[in-house]
């Protein structure tokens, strides 16, 4: 039997049996799967073994997470916990008198029966101090020890906890790199916006300025009409130019404690003129009122870019805004039911100008701003297919209060 990494839950060290079917399915996923989908899998095999389960909810507690459910822990594991895991030592070389294993399957099997007795999740169970825990149930028990003696369903050499923490430091690598990767591209973005911003914008003006004097002087209806489309698409060239201005130097910003509850609201309020129209709804999916470090006049334009980009690809349904504090950070996430961007094209939405015409989603630089302006707030932001529609993530900092 292969065994977890010793935890201590409520004073017990315990040494938990790690499930050969566990073991291949968490390699599985990590190597074929990734985003929401790898979250949504990792929950399933949570919810079918306890001893990962109350494993994993001991190794978020030792990091300060104090999860409360299966899905929670499931995305502190997408979110910091992976890379917590694979940098964990797998030998515990302070251990002068390992656990017993059948006593800490034994406690695990008293955890579960008094999770069930009480209504209780398991997760809340393993992070309440000094609960009343209740004598093991003998069903409990049973399919405990079906899961224990369960044979592998693959044939051939077993997969082992170190197997799993080598895929994911390959993983967390990859990431790292695209990260990167997507960092410098920015910056050159950026140099190039700022040095063509100045040679483009002359001409344009010239264009425009020439093209509004001919009309003003043109007699023919349909000359007028000629040059009248010249000047409109100077004007419309000069925008994307100032948008790339301003991606390139944007204007200083003073992060100071602002309202999101606020902040949203006023988005929500000011989107209507577009989201009414088209009749779609806009559900806000959380009243906690928290204090972030923002500019409030650059944040509310990265929430209404967020939400244009969901509007665009949208006939009919729903846009959900909801955040979450955790720890030190808020995360606020903005989702829809709309189509979803192909999955090649999702690494490029923030590029500028990126067209994701299938999609009917990124046309322009409206993405581009929002990446623009979480970094300037030393945040984060990412898009995430889902199932349906596209979720959007973005990061800020809590303000003490």
């Amino acid at each position: 039997m292969t065994y977890w990494p010793t935890v201590i839950v409520h004073n017990k060290p315990l040494k938990l049996p790690a499930l050969a079917e566990t073991l291949e399915r968490l390699v599985h996923m990590t190597v074929c799967v990734s985003g929401e989908q790898r979250a949504k899998e990792l929950n399933t095999v949570l919810d079918e073994d306890p001893f990962l389960l109350v494993w994993l909810t001991t190794q978020a507690a030792l990091r300060g997470h104090s999860v409360n459910s299966s899905l929670n822990l499931s995305r502190w594991m997408s979110q910091q916990g992976e890379q917590a895991i694979a940098e964990l030592d797998p030998d515990l070389t302070d251990e002068l008198v390992p656990p017993d294993p059948e006593n800490s399957a034994a406690y695990v099997c008293q955890l579960v029966s008094t999770s069930s007795e009480t209504g209780k999740s398991l997760c809340s169970l393993v992070n309440t101090v000094d609960p009343e825990i209740s004598p093991g149930d003998e069903q409990v028990a049973n399919h405990l020890m079906k899961l224990m003696n369960s044979p592998s369903p693959l044939a051939g050499p077993r997969v082992h906890f170190a197997d799993w923490q080598k895929v994911l430091n390959w993983d967390q690598r990859e990431e790292a790199f695209a990260s990167q990767l997507q960092h410098q591209k920015m910056l050159a973005v950026k140099n190039f916006a700022y040095g063509a911003g100045h040679e483009i914008n002359n001409p344009l003006a010239n264009i425009s300025s020439r093209a509004q004097r001919l009309v003003s002087e043109e007699k023919d209806p349909e000359r007028r009409r000629i040059l009248a489309t010249i000047e409109t698409q100077a004007h419309r060239a000069s925008a994307m130019i100032a948008d790339l201005m301003l991606f390139a130097v944007p204007p200083d910003i003073k992060l100071v404690p602002n309202n999101v509850q606020e902040m949203i609201s006023k988005v929500v309020e000011e989107m209507a003129e577009y989201t009414d129209p088209k009749g779609l709804i806009v559900e806000v999916d959380s009243q906690e009122d928290v204090l972030i470090q923002a500019d409030r006049s650059a944040c509310m334009e990265m929430f209404k870019a967020v939400i244009q980009n969901s509007i665009d690809a949208m006939e009919v349904g729903k846009i959900k805004i909801s955040w979450e504090v955790n720890n030190d950070a808020l995360v606020v996430v903005i989702e829809d039911d709309g189509p979803g961007i192909p999955e090649d094209q999702v690494p490029i939405v923030f590029d500028p100008f990126f067209s994701g015409r299938e999609a009917g989603r990124g046309i322009g630089f409206g993405l581009t701003k929002a990446w623009r302006i979480m970094q300037l707030h030393h945040g984060d932001i990412q898009v995430e297919n889902r199932e349906p529609g596209v979720a959007t993530r973005m990061q800020f900092v809590t303000s003490p209060v």
